[in-house]
């Protein structure tokens, strides 16, 4: 379901990621987006502020997902998506039972998966 509103987004980096976190889109398509690495700083923001999406950078670092697990945990209406790596396809799944969404992308593929998010209603019901 596509909106007019920019969410706000908790983006969770690993350091070794290979996307773009000064890639304009998002500015342009989010209303507010905090970077953190690590679980630490992920937590910390986590529990200080509210936000409509989190983004888990899983492309160098799969197993972050219990992370991403732990934040769904916290709060079980969080809107969470997962970043994948093309090599960890096999993980998709996993991480849908979780009920996670998730992107099997490249680097080169950020600004599409960001337009996609955009996109997406956190707070509709999803079917």
């Amino acid at each position: 379901m596509a909106t007019e509103k920019k969410w706000t987004i908790l983006f969770i980096k690993d350091g070794s990621s290979q996307f773009d976190t000064a890639n304009q889109a998002f500015k342009r398509l989010f209303e507010s987006v905090d970077f953190v690495q690590g679980r630490k700083e992920a937590l910390h923001f986590f529990d200080t502020k509210a936000y409509d999406i989190v983004i888990g950078d899983l492309s160098q670092e799969p197993e972050e997902l219990g992370l991403l697990k732990q934040l769904q945990d916290k709060k079980t209406k969080q809107c969470i998506f997962a970043f994948v790596d093309p090599k960890d396809t096999d993980k998709l799944y996993g991480i849908a039972d979780l009920g996670i969404n998730a992107f099997e992308l490249t680097p080169n593929q950020l600004t599409q998966a960001l337009e996609t998010i955009a996109e997406f209603d956190p707070y509709a019901e999803q079917v």
